[in-house]
């Protein structure tokens, strides 16, 4: 198992270093040309309590590592956000694939293809190179991380990990109320132990970051409303101008988020459901975090940015669905499939054409599901004929 990891760990480091090379600014003082929350973040990194717009001033934490590094290692604030921003994405795909492989118990081909597929989500790697100065890297593994351990049922650790995460952004906390959610799912009853002290923990990360907002803001000398968008605007305004801000464009800009990924995730749920009912905790995760995120839509302006927070789940659901088949055929039309969406997502298909990778995509997808009565791959038996081979969906919490 350790070499299998190892190698794994290494073909992941290879694709981190590659959308590095690929997309990172790499001249000097590339910080200049930086745009958008980036000014402000990196602002934050050089002089810690920066009073800068909010709601980019409480989110402290990736800005304060980077100010620490630079202080402690003399290195250039500009190489020292790449640096982190490697290390957080590799660690993300990393913690992903242990995810995939040690706690829904997929195939270890199965595991290292999503976790590949992530590291090319334009939205969750690439453009985290192409744009360093952000806390989107760190914010993904610690969402990670959180979910994993909500899995495990670790509710002091996962607690941690919340809190720890509403200091590098917010949105962190959107995580808490899954704890007693998916306890009842499995319990149904308000009474479970797992019930109450999640509800307990909830209560005690919201109060810990409002706390925390009150000496941050002590700190930068400044008042900030909660919701509010740059320059302090009411709570409403920002709702406003944040669903004014990509008029006919929407549609096309989520389903870009993860292309027909959508698809297989739509599929996955439909299967959860299926086999689970309402008790999938896999399935209330996602539509937990499906309903976060359009709501977090409301007050923020980057479709994208938004909803690839959902891409563990997406991903990850999709694994789930596509892990069911075994045979080395199936291997090289899973292998397929990732190819065509890394493809798509590192804009390697001409716009014209994205129509019809993506239908061809999903034939295939549908052709894997429910091959035709005659299989497209046989497997020799025992006794020389010839099978196929189909393994049933393991389930949501595979091994502890």
């Amino acid at each position: 198992m350790t070499g299998q990891r190892i190698w794994v760990y290494l073909s992941l480091a290879g694709v981190s270093l590659i959308n590095l090379i690929s997309n990172a600014p790499l001249q000097p003082n590339a910080h200049q040309n930086a745009w958008g929350d980036a000014i402000n973040y990196y602002a934050m990194s050089e002089h810690t309590g920066a009073k800068v717009d909010n709601p980019f001033a409480l989110r402290m934490l990736s800005p304060w590592l980077a100010h620490v590094v630079n202080q402690v290692t003399g290195v250039a604030l500009d190489h020292v956000w790449l640096g982190l921003t490697l290390l957080f994405t590799l660690g993300a795909t990393i913690v992903f694939f242990e995810f995939l492989w040690s706690q829904l118990n997929l195939q270890l081909f199965t595991s290292s293809l999503a976790a590949v597929a992530l590291a090319c989500t334009f939205w969750y790697g690439p453009y985290a190179f192409s744009n360093p100065y952000l806390v989107d890297p760190l914010n993904n593994l610690l969402y990670l991380v959180a979910l994993w351990l909500l899995f495990r049922q670790r509710l002091v650790l996962f607690t941690i990990v919340i809190v720890v995460g509403s200091i590098n952004k917010e949105t962190t906390l959107l995580l808490a109320p899954l704890y007693p959610l998916l306890a009842w799912t499995r319990s149904r009853s308000l009474k479970d132990r797992q019930v109450l002290f999640g509800g307990l923990a909830v209560v005690g990360a919201a109060v810990l970051y409002f706390v925390f907002r009150i000496w941050a803001q002590n700190l930068i000398g400044a008042d900030y409303g909660l919701g509010s968008g740059q320059a302090n605007t009411g709570l409403l305004n920002n709702i406003v101008f944040a669903l004014s801000s990509n008029h006919g464009n929407e549609p096309g800009a989520l389903w870009g988020t993860f292309y027909f990924f959508w698809v297989l995730f739509a599929y996955a749920l439909y299967v959860e459901y299926r086999e689970r009912g309402l008790r999938s905790e896999l399935l209330t995760a996602s539509l937990w975090l499906l309903g976060c995120c359009m709501a977090g839509r409301l007050v923020a302006t980057d479709t994208q940015r938004v909803f690839v927070m959902l891409a563990p789940l997406v991903i990850g659901l999709a694994a789930v669905v596509l892990d069911g088949r075994r045979g080395e055929a199936r291997r090289l039309w899973v292998g397929l499939l990732v190819f065509v969406y890394a493809a798509l997502n590192l804009h390697w298909v001409p716009a014209g054409a994205s129509f019809a990778v993506e239908a061809a995509a999903l034939a295939l997808f549908a052709a894997l599901m429910f091959p035709p009565s005659r299989p497209l791959w046989r497997q020799p038996g025992q006794d020389g004929s010839t099978t196929e081979e189909f393994v049933p969906h393991r389930g949501s919490l595979g091994k502890n």
